[in-house]
């Protein structure tokens, strides 16, 4: 096949993947309640992304919305909320094996609340975790704690918040630790200053001594 063959169809072959993407992740999320109920937020706010990768050089668009999750190469009319930027590579690694590693290898710019939902939304999407509950896609949900059924599922979510408990906790004895050298310095501020004004009173006394009474 010649060169100019192979660039022709790269573009094509990059459509019938968006098509075929956009049919599976929208399928997921619509059989899904756990991934349905994390992505909910992107749904309800149409988040928009742009997905670039260097390695090799390509990028694409995904807007959630209502009717699923939506692939194209073409930019939307609107600014997207979060620019990507990783590998095919990383991607793979990702949807394929869930590897967190690449997911924290994204480079990502934008509301920085929105990117850790994404990359939690991303590591949800990841064929071994939706493969752990695929059996609850065949179940009618019967209370809203459906949801949160499968213990496999939503363990990473439970390791992050305790993960992030942690951090605060973390912080609140740093502030304090910090909030006690702050006093510390400030009474040894205090000291020097006294110290130093008593030394300069002293030796303008000293020189006064010396001038009238020398």
């Amino acid at each position: 096949m010649s060169q100019r063959n192979k660039k022709q169809q790269a573009p094509v072959i990059l459509e019938m993947s968006m098509v075929a993407l956009e049919t599976l992740f929208t399928f997921v999320l619509q059989h899904d309640p756990v991934i349905a109920h994390q992505a909910q937020k992107f749904v309800d706010q149409n988040i928009r992304l742009k997905i670039n990768s260097y390695v090799p050089y390509f990028d694409f668009y995904v807007e959630f919305n209502q009717n699923g999750i939506l692939f194209d190469t073409q930019a939307p009319s609107q600014a997207v909320d979060l620019d990507i930027r990783t590998t095919l590579m990383d991607l793979v690694k990702i949807f394929v094996m869930g590897n967190k590693r690449s997911i924290r290898a994204m480079r990502i710019q934008g509301d920085v609340t929105l990117k850790d939902e994404f990359r939690d939304l991303a590591l949800m999407f990841s064929l071994p975790k939706v493969l752990s509950d695929w059996k609850q896609w065949l179940k009618e949900p019967s209370e809203s704690t459906d949801l949160v059924s499968s213990k496999q599922r939503i363990h990473p979510l439970l390791e992050k918040i305790d993960d992030q408990r942690t951090q605060i906790n973390r912080l609140q004895v740093e502030l304090k630790q910090y909030k006690n050298r702050v006093r510390h310095l400030q009474s040894k501020q205090k000291r020097l200053n006294f110290i130093f004004s008593s030394l300069i009173l002293l030796l303008i006394v000293i020189l006064l001594y010396t001038i009238f009474f020398a």
